[in-house]
């Protein structure tokens, strides 16, 4: 998916569709890498000097400036269905991370048309604070692991079990999560949104939800098992 990006070079991709190569951008400016802030809320108390500070591990959307963007003339209709809706973002600063991002519209997308030649205008992402990595793959699981996560934030994974019944029990760094009651095929435990399915049907929990922290983390599973992988869903700001 990168091959056509250079770091030296202003470019991104968007939706699998390259800037330059594909759609015939020219980037005046290089790309910002912008770190996510932190979404930090202040609480005031009467009678006391200062504030207090309350933060969950949340961030802050973002909005990525690309600048003035210059395309040519015949594809102009092109690039406004390209730049509809939302997608994945790479930028050439960050070749193996994505963003979920999209074109900002909190104002009308301007062309201007230079002598029927050209169609210039201004281009800002609204981007999702975390950065994934590109074509992460899952990890094989074995009863007992010590696994390495790359990124700089935690992260919440995603299993995939072949089970032939019966229960299952997650150890990740002594959080503990059990499924008491599984069918025969697989398993998929998205600790995310909080949600075991199998067969098209949620099964009960019992326990919390996994994390996976920066570095190494304990990962042991048992129970009735055949198989099982585990996505990392690395993180980084």
């Amino acid at each position: 998916m990168t091959t056509f990006l250079e770091k030296n070079e202003p470019n991104f991709i968007f939706k699998g569709l390259n800037a330059t190569t594909d759609m015939g951008c020219i980037i005046e400016k290089e790309l910002p890498d912008i770190q996510a802030q932190p979404s930090i809320e202040e609480i005031s108390i009467i009678g006391r000097s200062g504030t207090l500070t309350e933060w969950y591990g949340d961030y802050k959307p973002y909005d990525l400036n690309v600048g003035a963007v210059t395309i040519p003339y015949e594809n102009l209709e092109d690039v406004k269905r390209w730049l509809s809706g939302s997608g994945k973002f790479i930028s050439h600063n960050d070749l193996d991370k994505v963003i979920d991002a999209a074109p900002s519209f909190s104002s009308p997308l301007k062309f201007g048309n230079e002598w029927g030649v050209f169609y210039t205008f201004d281009l800002t992402f609204r981007c999702q604070p975390l950065k994934r990595k590109v074509n992460e793959q899952s990890i094989k699981l074995y009863s007992k692991n010590t696994l390495f996560n790359p990124g700089s934030e935690r992260s919440f994974p995603i299993f995939k079990v072949e089970t032939s019944g019966g229960s299952l029990k997650i150890n990740c760094n002594d959080v503990i999560l059990t499924i008491p009651s599984m069918l025969d095929g697989a398993v998929k435990i998205d600790c995310e949104n909080g949600l075991v399915i199998q067969n098209g049907r949620q099964l009960r929990t019992i326990g919390e939800w996994p994390e996976i922290v920066p570095g190494e983390n304990n990962v042991s599973i048992t129970g009735g098992y055949s198989g099982a992988k585990i996505l990392l869903r690395s993180a980084w700001t």
